[in-house]
């Protein structure tokens, strides 16, 4: 779905109302997250949609390496040929030779992700393993983008700022699903990190869209609601 020019959302209620965004800068197609499924056709579906191919797909950038978001990775990197990106903390988990970190076991609100909770407190939830092309770093750009390093969800979480656009992509550092809310407590890593990340992206006072990694993107001032959370 095109929620504004150069950039689409693609969801999938599996992993949680998860969403991954596909941008167009004129340049080439980027890829920011790659949804739950292990076969990425709910991407190469949109892709076909806008009227590109595969080979039209030239980076594919991670924000972190839980299955939500790197389920489809090792499909689209086969179809399009595309480099495939994240953190360096992330990229054994990505390449299969490191699970992802457990989270703790006792639930915590919102309940209805807790089901999500007790998935990778327990390991379960495993993605077809993809070598990762390269590694970023706050400063980095990558497509049309800029990196961010926002950590506490996992230690390696990547945002990115489309500064042409306005458009703040932020994984799972901020939810609009179920309620608007700095992550989810129980499947983040560090919380008090987690804030502090989610305080750094209000220094992007002028950020319009705002593409979170569950739930719906925020399309209209978006700088407001992440100063909402951020307290």
């Amino acid at each position: 779905m095109k929620i504004a020019p150069g950039i689409y959302s693609m969801g999938q209620d599996k992993g949680g109302n998860v969403h991954a965004y596909l941008l167009d800068d004129g340049q080439g197609l980027t890829l920011i997250d790659t949804l739950y499924d292990d076969d990425g056709n709910v991407v190469l579906a949109e892709i076909a949609k806008i009227g590109r191919t595969p080979a039209d797909l030239k980076q594919i950038i991670l924000t972190h390496a839980h299955k939500s978001h790197v389920g489809g990775v090792a499909a689209l990197k086969k179809a399009s040929g595309a480099a495939v990106s994240s953190h360096a903390w992330e990229v054994d988990i990505i390449a299969g030779r490191r699970k992802a970190t457990p989270v703790g076991k006792i639930p915590r609100k919102p309940l209805a992700v807790v089901h999500l909770q007790l998935g990778l407190a327990l390991g379960l939830g495993k993605h077809v393993a993809c070598e990762v092309d390269r590694t970023l770093k706050a400063g980095d750009r990558v497509g049309p983008l800029e990196v961010v390093e926002t950590p506490g969800h996992t230690p390696g979480c990547l945002s990115f700022w489309w500064p042409e656009r306005r458009s703040l992509f932020v994984g799972d550092v901020i939810a609009t699903w179920p309620e608007l809310a700095p992550g989810w407590p129980g499947l983040t890593l560090d919380n008090p990190q987690n804030l502090r990340s989610v305080q750094q992206l209000t220094d992007f006072g002028n950020a319009e869209i705002l593409g979170v990694g569950h739930g719906e993107p925020i399309i209209a001032d978006a700088a407001a609601r992440v100063r909402e959370v951020s307290r």
